[in-house]
C-alpha cells in the first residue's frame, strides 16, 4: 500500500501479448486499467465466460469476430475505449448474451439487422459512434429506447418511436 504522501503509477499492460488458453471462467473485469492495444486472439478460447467488462481502457482496432464464439457470455462491457470498425454481424451467435455496451468508441456503418435475432438482449448501449442508416426494428430492438442510440446522427429513429 501506498502511503497518503506518494504517488502510484497506473500499471499499463499491452494485452495484445496475452495467451488465453483457459477453457473457461466466471468473468474478467478489466475497467479502468489504462490496457493498450487490440482484444487478444486468445480470448475466443474462453467457453464458459459470463461476464466482460473491459470498459475505460486505451484498446483500439476493429471489435474481432472472435466475440461471436462467446457463446455463454450475458454481460459484455467494451465502452469508452477506441473501437473502429463496424459492428460485426456474427454478434448475433452470442446466443445467452442480455447487455452489450459498446458505447463511446469509433464505430461506423450500419447495426447489423443480424442483432435482431438476440433473444435475450436486455440493454444494447451503440451511443456515441458514427453508426448511420436505419435502426432495425425486429425481435427486442422495439424494446429499447433511444437513448441506447444517442450521439449517432447519422442514425434513423426508432420505428414506432
Amino acid at each position: 500500500f501506498a502511503s497518503a504522501g506518494s504517488k502510484v503509477k497506473q500499471f499499463v499492460i499491452n494485452i495484445t501479448a496475452w495467451s488465453l488458453g483457459v477453457e473457461g471462467f466466471v468473468g474478467a473485469i478489466l475497467a479502468r486499467n489504462s490496457f493498450k492495444g487490440h482484444l487478444p486472439l486468445g480470448l475466443g478460447n474462453v467457453a464458459m465466460m459470463f461476464n466482460m467488462d473491459i470498459s475505460v481502457n486505451k484498446l483500439s482496432g476493429e471489435l474481432p469476430l472472435l466475440l461471436s464464439k462467446l457463446q455463454m457470455l450475458e454481460y459484455l462491457n467494451l465502452s469508452q475505449n477506441t473501437f473502429d470498425g463496424y459492428i460485426p454481424e456474427q454478434l448475433d451467435h452470442m446466443v445467452s448474451i442480455k447487455a452489450i455496451v459498446l458505447s463511446h468508441n469509433k464505430l461506423s456503418g450500419e447495426i447489423p439487422k443480424s442483432l435482431e435475432k438476440l433473444q435475450y438482449i436486455q440493454v444494447l448501449d451503440l451511443s456515441f459512434h458514427r453508426v448511420e442508416g436505419e435502426i432495425p426494428s425486429g425481435g427486442k430492438f422495439a424494446n429499447l429506447s433511444l437513448e441506447s442510440f444517442l450521439g449517432n446522427y447519422a442514425l434513423c429513429e426508432l420505428p414506432n418511436s
